[in-house]
């Protein structure tokens, strides 16, 4: 089985100006093939992260592979397809050879119901895919069981946050095959974040199932034919 590692940041690895701490030229050299980007949150484009546009240049010049990623407040489907119009704007011209993502697991989503829900779900990544780009799905454990109707969404690659062992993973995600597996918010590598220091912060880490770069070459996708 294909097992690519990776990471996974946003403006909490930054500075206040958004400029990147990480230094992405040294994650590649100890292995890291990809990083996902979070592009930015909600349907306003004032939410755009304000580090996207510096981890995207640096991780780009490091040689690494790079995807994004979208963090949903949507109640609705009619803000689900706001949320997907900003999106598409921020990463609009970007060489992104990954998938890009719908984040789901804000707590303003908990109250309504598991339909509600995977009607949000599907109408960002649903609009996302029509617009060219391999559009996946990120969720806990907990989230993919109770809270989202799975056989709707089986349409679309899992990225799994599930901060254990891989044998109780296999337990609490029955999906048969996984896209990519968050297993840690602890992973520590000194000289990468902060990358001018010594002690190092933690960061996301996670591990691709699949050759996605080439895929998404293969299939013509993420309009990169257009960057």
């Amino acid at each position: 089985m294909t097992e690519i590692k990776g990471i996974d940041v946003s403006k909490h690895q930054a500075h206040s100006d958004g400029r990147t701490k990480v230094d992405f030229e040294r994650l590649k050299a100890l292995g890291y093939d990809f990083v996902i980007l979070r592009a930015g949150y909600g349907m306003y484009e004032s939410q755009k992260d304000k580090a996207f546009e510096s981890h995207y240049a640096a991780a780009r010049a490091a040689g690494l592979h790079v995807g994004a990623y979208h963090y949903t407040y949507a109640v609705s489907v009619a803000q689900a397809l706001k949320e997907a119009d900003c999106f598409l704007s921020w990463i609009k011209g970007k060489k992104l050879d990954y998938p890009v993502a719908f984040d789901i697991e804000d707590k303003s989503l908990k109250s309504l119901t598991t339909t509600q829900r995977t009607n949000i779900a599907l109408a960002w990544m649903n609009k996302v895919e029509s617009a060219g780009y391999y559009t996946m799905l990120y969720a806990c454990a907990d989230w993919c069981k109770n809270k989202l109707d799975m056989d709707r969404l089986k349409h679309f690659d899992v990225w799994l946050a599930c901060y254990t062992s891989e044998a109780r993973r296999k337990e609490l995600y029955k999906r048969e095959i996984l896209g990519i597996w968050q297993h840690t918010s602890d992973l520590k590598l000194k000289g990468v974040y902060p990358k001018d220091s010594l002690i190092p912060s933690r960061l996301d880490a996670d591990i691709a199932y699949k050759d996605y770069a080439e895929i998404i070459k293969k299939a013509g996708l993420n309009n990169l034919e257009n960057t």
